[in-house]
């Protein structure tokens, strides 16, 4: 068993100046009004150079656009012109929390396509992600947490910490912070630091989410609570604890050999063809991604490369629909890499929880061990 890597102090909050360089990356428009719109204020006032970039335009949100349209069947085209919509009230957002309109950047990645991407090929999406820290060189990047029960929100959050395990050693001295904008998640809120909103910054964001005219057509309270509820960051760094919160129960990690235990959430009950996804890298370091559906009871489950489409193992499982635990192989993975794990159980837009990190086996444990128990990694949950 390894020792659990000692936790930051929680406390700390990013702090801007003149040569600050903050580079805050979005899953879509309105994500840097409902939950960054204090730090980018505070970067403003320091004097620091800011980027805003959007992995998605928000191209593929139907029913405000039929609503607003009044148009039931939309093709391309139309959600081509709500894209450029979406991205013009994304402008003006900025604008409002005092962000020049050369700040704002947008990837084009698919709205509501991310977690496919992740799952199924994403190594084009990862060069472009890193291509844009590196241009921008950031003294603090602020990302969305794998924990947001938004599919879109939590795969750009694992695209972004399969980047950063690659290019921490080449900027060790960026800080990383994460924010939340969907959910619940007590992984997130119990160790996140909590930003005090001064008054200004109150009314500030709550005209920058004002902008985002075509998400308060059917939102328009929801999003609003936005601007009362206090923003949190929490600090990224390498190698750090990893947290479970419910449904996931455990997950232990061997050097060929993954266990998953989960509860489900009661109100997920009704939802079809519950999935466990493991993501991780090869031993080539190609992305590959798992998904195995959870039987009715115990029994062998076929284990699918997500990419391929096609099996290439078998894991074991025992319980039920609603809970169990999965034994799965992992000799599709380098043990030096890090994995991702999500149970999808997704009702309407939103997931019953994020994913989770699970660290990798130690290299010298790896090297020496000749007792896999020996090379296990085990994860907290937060209650």
């Amino acid at each position: 068993m390894v020792d659990s890597p000692r936790l930051i102090d929680p406390t700390a909050a990013p702090v801007f100046h003149a040569r600050s360089r903050l580079l805050l990356i979005a899953p879509h428009p309105d994500d840097e009004a409902l939950a960054c719109s204090v730090p980018l204020q505070r970067a403003v006032a320091a004097g620091a150079a800011i980027q805003v970039v959007y992995a998605t335009d928000g191209e593929d949100n139907p029913w405000p656009q039929r609503v607003l349209e009044r148009k039931w069947r939309l093709d391309s085209v139309d959600r081509k012109s709500w894209a450029v919509l979406r991205r013009t009230e994304a402008i003006a957002a900025l604008r409002t929390l005092g962000v020049d309109d050369s700040g704002a950047r947008f990837l084009g990645f698919p709205d509501q396509g991310l977690t496919r991407l992740l799952v199924t090929g994403c190594e084009s999406a990862l060069e472009k992600l890193a291509a844009t820290i590196i241009d921008w060189n950031p003294t603090d990047l602020l990302v969305p947490t794998v924990h947001d029960t938004h599919p879109d929100h939590s795969a750009l959050g694992v695209m972004l910490r399969l980047v950063l395990a690659q290019l921490w050693e080449m900027r060790p001295a960026m800080s990383v912070w994460a924010y939340l904008v969907h959910g619940q998640s007590k992984a997130f809120a119990a160790r996140a630091h909590e930003l005090s909103q001064r008054d200004a910054e109150s009314v500030a964001k709550k005209d920058a989410i004002g902008c985002h005219k075509t998400q308060l057509k059917l939102s328009r309270r929801r999003f609003l609570a936005y601007a009362l509820r206090p923003e949190r960051l929490l600090r990224v760094v390498p190698h750090e604890t990893s947290f479970l919160e419910k449904p996931v129960q455990s997950v232990s990690r061997q050097s060929d050999t993954l266990h998953f235990r989960f509860v489900s959430s009661p109100k997920f009950a009704p939802v079809p063809n519950p999935t466990l996804f493991i993501l991780g890298r090869e031993e080539g370091g190609r992305i590959c991604c798992l998904r195995m559906s959870i039987p009715r009871r115990s029994s062998t489950v076929a284990v699918f490369d997500c990419r391929r489409g096609e099996p290439v193992c078998l894991a074991q499982y025992r319980g039920v629909r609603f809970a169990g635990e999965f034994t799965v192989p992992l000799q599709m993975f380098s043990p030096e890499s890090l994995l991702f794990v999500k149970l999808e159980r997704r009702l309407l837009f939103f997931d019953e929880t994020g994913w989770f990190e699970v660290p990798p086996c130690p290299t010298k444990l790896i090297q020496r061990s000749t007792d896999r128990a020996e090379c296990e990694v085990e994860m907290q949950l937060v209650s």
